[in-house]
């Protein structure tokens, strides 16, 4: 912004047409206002369409937003514009930014395994070793994942995408405890109802769980990060250990546990893809 990153004595046109031509997208703000005001402002378009003419042809770069019901100047018809007063227009926008922030590169992508194992106590240690992982028992030095999180309303439901692993979440999941038997049964109820419009929803590896666990807890105190509910503050994940005990995960406190299917806990799932 001109006053907080243009220095006193700087040359501000200069710095702001320089400014457009460095920044990865362009967003024309648009209102009543604006399309008939002349000044800086269409300078300022006309600098940022010949940028756009030096991009590729499927870049996403020029981005006219309207504030309200204006009237879009001739020049910019071409563009696919979002309405920012409209009740989806904000995560319309989020998600144009998102497809050529990925064509660009960059999100870092990490694959987790999706298949489920029988894990030893020594093979959830050396998994959440190499990856990185924070639980306050066994890694406690864990950094965790940086990750990409968006949260959508699909058919009426909240759903987290997380753009570094590939995976979308339920936001919440099951509000009430339940044993392993009854969340299978609870994952094929999901299924069979088309959860979101999707019908591939599955209980999540203890890999894929542990991903979402955060090294510090926000200010709800849980280890996980404020866009996903904190009514399940434990989930059942799809691995177990050698004697047929199942893996799970702790976010109020940051770590995983062995525990025995008769047990009741809650249910978070998950699908591979968006």
């Amino acid at each position: 912004m001109d006053i907080e990153d243009i220095l006193p004595g700087e040359d501000w046109e200069k710095k702001i047409i320089k400014t457009i031509q460095e920044v990865p997208f362009f967003l024309a703000c648009l209102s009543t206002n604006s399309v008939d005001h002349r000044g800086m402002v269409q300078e300022e378009i006309k600098e940022a369409l010949q940028v756009w003419r030096r991009k590729l042809d499927d870049d996403i770069y020029f981005i006219p937003a309207r504030l309200d019901d204006c009237k879009v100047p001739d020049a910019l018809s071409k563009f696919n514009w979002v309405d920012l007063f409209e009740e989806k227009g904000f995560s319309r926008l989020l998600n144009a930014i998102r497809t050529q922030m990925e064509r660009l590169g960059y999100f870092t992508k990490i694959k987790l395994r999706s298949e489920p194992f029988t894990l030893s106590e020594n093979d959830v240690q050396k998994m959440l070793q190499e990856k990185d992982f924070f639980d306050v028992d066994r890694n406690w030095m864990g950094k965790g994942i940086r990750h990409q999180y968006e949260m959508i309303e699909q058919h009426g439901k909240k759903l987290v995408i997380d753009y570094t692993t590939g995976l979308t979440w339920q936001q919440s999941g099951s509000n009430k405890d339940m044993t392993f038997d009854s969340a299978e049964r609870y994952v094929h109820h999901l299924n069979e109802q088309r959860f979101a419009g999707f019908d591939d929803w599955r209980l999540p590896t203890l890999e894929e769980a542990m991903s979402l666990v955060e090294p510090k807890p926000h200010e709800h105190r849980f280890h996980i990060d404020r866009v996903f509910s904190i009514e399940q503050n434990d989930i059942w994940t799809t691995d177990e250990n050698a004697v047929g005990e199942a893996w799970t995960v702790d976010f109020a406190w940051g770590f995983c546990f062995e525990t025995k299917g008769a047990i009741r806990i809650r249910v978070r799932l998950v699908r591979s893809g968006r």
